[in-house]
């Protein structure tokens, strides 16, 4: 009890400290009022990596280019957040050039139209045929939408912002999409793609390759380009683990399933959190995966029955969790503290919670796992944003975070040359020609080789790729929302000793299974009608809630 106490002590001084810790140096708020150039970044980074990365920005711009910088970092919140703040900010700015170059109405119709990707190919004839003299002379209905995505791609408005830092590839490749990041600036001087035509051994099969395991590591058209690297497994307290009479530590996805763990697993909401979706997709294509190795279904059949096998595991993860937090990072600190047992994380997240509570000896309470098979290594990238007030500057942050020197912060101990001053960040480098003889010593995770790992497992992104936000849209609908539901229904089978019948009754994912996932749920997605998406989802979670009430009704204790 004393050690949880003064463990509990620790993390409340850490929270209480480390907005002070982290604010900018004397050096730092001299420049912000002194005229220095300013860089702005929209990040889900935590305060460790800003603070870090913007120490080493601001001596590297002063001593190796003699100019004062000042980073400005916006954090509305996860990914999820970042995308619907750009999307605002763009659809803003783009009503009012539409409104100045057109004198039309911004209809609906535009404003879904200007960031439509379906639109490109036709928005490319338009440019190349003169389609600002359509604009001026009164153009067909049908012309408005191809001439509106034109205009957006032409143009070089912007939301205030010079870089989109971190998060994952799913996410950068939707803005990629929509049209909001970009390879290079106007003049093409600036961005990504001047970075490969300056350094092209960086972009190398040798250091940064285009695509790993399935995963892209870089944008084909370099709209976007990975920075670090990242896997997502299950951080887990073996001091939680032994009390509950759990002798084997957690291998694969399928042991966070387990009745004894029921009200001890910690999950981050994927409708807020890309990684925590994109740990949820980890899970549905290592049972897709079984499905082949281990019973040899033909690939078609293996991808509808192992989506359902992962539904199953979800719904039973789900129902031994306490709860979805907003905050991914909640998850490890829950676990480190002993209010969970385990949860689904990012790598980088549990091992600095091992590294925090790491003994004299040092051993520890706290472990991080990659499922076994079960997760593949994705890129967590950078891009410059259409419109970037900075855009030289933007340039060279992104120079700077792929150069050996960044690639040090990501992954050195604090104190080593080039390293990080306070913080281990604990991420691998994406930089394949990092891992040398010379560095690994000085690396916080030397034996960790990301490269190695992503031999293990692969990635195939036609297997759910198109189906990540209906995953997000199902989870929250059989789970999150009708969750005190599902929890009674599952503890009712706990107490009743897991009757066969009753299982079979809460495995049923009648509703979220792949054909109706992938035709009925999707389309309605697609379709950005928000009243029928609402509408869908009260639906999905009434059945799941009656069906859960049913369960619980006819298997708990009169």
């Amino acid at each position: 009890m004393l050690l949880r106490v003064s463990i509990v002590f620790v993390l409340l001084a850490a929270v209480l400290v480390a907005p002070f810790a982290l604010r900018p140096t004397g050096d730092e708020q001299n420049l912000a009022g002194n005229g220095a150039e300013e860089l702005v970044l929209i990040s889900p980074h935590g305060e460790s990596i800003q603070a870090e990365f913007g120490r080493a920005f601001v001596e590297y711009m002063r001593t190796e280019h003699n100019r004062d910088v000042v980073l400005d970092w916006r954090q509305p919140g996860g990914t999820s957040e970042i995308a619907r703040f750009l999307q605002s900010e763009y659809t803003v700015r783009f009503e009012n050039l539409w409104k100045e170059k057109t004198d039309l109405p911004f209809r609906r119709s535009i404003r879904n139209a200007f960031s439509d990707s379906s639109l490109d190919e036709a928005a490319k004839k338009a440019l190349q045929d003169g389609w600002t003299q359509r604009l001026s002379t009164l153009p067909e209905e049908e012309e408005l939408p191809v001439l509106a995505r034109a205009l957006f791609l032409e143009s070089d408005i912007g939301a205030g912002i010079d870089l989109f830092f971190g998060g994952g590839a799913y996410d950068f490749g939707k803005q990629a999409a929509l049209g909001t990041l970009v390879s290079a600036d106007k003049t093409g001087m600036y961005g990504p793609a001047a970075i490969r035509d300056k350094h092209p051994d960086w972009f190398s099969d040798a250091a940064l390759p285009q695509a790993v395991g399935g995963e892209p590591f870089r944008d084909e058209d370099l709209r976007w380009v990975g920075t670090v690297l990242s896997a997502f497994g299950i951080c887990y307290n073996e001091d939680v683990y032994y009390r509950l009479g759990i002798d084997s530590a957690p291998a694969h996805w399928a042991d966070l399933s387990d009745p004894r763990l029921f009200s001890q697993i910690a999950l981050a909401d994927p409708t807020k959190s890309g990684s925590s979706a994109k740990a949820f997709e980890m899970l549905i294509q290592e049972q897709i995966h079984a499905r082949i190795d281990q019973y040899s279904e033909i690939e078609d059949t293996a991808v509808r029955n192992g989506w359902d096998e992962g539904m199953r595991l979800i719904l039973k993860i789900s129902a031994n969790s306490r709860y979805f937090t907003d905050s991914s990072a909640k998850v490890p600190r829950d676990v480190a503290l002993g209010d969970a047992a385990a949860g689904m994380c990012i790598d980088f997240y549990g091992r600095t919670f091992n590294q925090i509570f790491q003994s004299p000896d040092g051993s520890s309470h706290v472990h991080f796992i990659a499922p076994i098979a079960g997760t593949s290594i994705g890129a967590d990238p950078i891009g410059m944003l259409r419109g970037a007030p900075s855009p030289d500057l933007a340039h060279l942050f992104i120079e700077f975070v792929l150069s050996e020197n960044g690639q040090k912060i990501w992954s050195f101990r604090p104190g080593e040359p080039g390293g990080p001053t306070r913080f281990a960040l604990r991420r691998p480098p994406i930089r394949r020609d990092f891992y040398t003889p010379e560095n690994l010593p000085h690396m916080s995770d030397p034996d960790v080789n990301p490269y190695d790992l992503a031999e293990r497992f692969t990635y195939r992104a036609e297997w759910t790729g198109s189906l990540f936000s209906p995953l997000r849209f199902v989870i929250k609908s059989s789970c999150i929302d009708p969750h005190e539901e599902q929890q009674l229904a599952w503890k009712a089978l706990i107490d009743a000793g897991m009757p066969p019948e009753g299982v079979r009754a809460f495995e049923n994912v009648e509703g979220i299974d792949y054909k109706t996932v992938s035709t009925q749920i999707s389309l309605a997605l697609r379709a950005k009608d928000k009243v029928e998406e609402v509408r869908l989802a009260r639906e999905l979670a009434a059945t799941f809630r009656n069906r859960y009430l049913e369960i619980a009704r006819k298997f708990g204790k009169n």
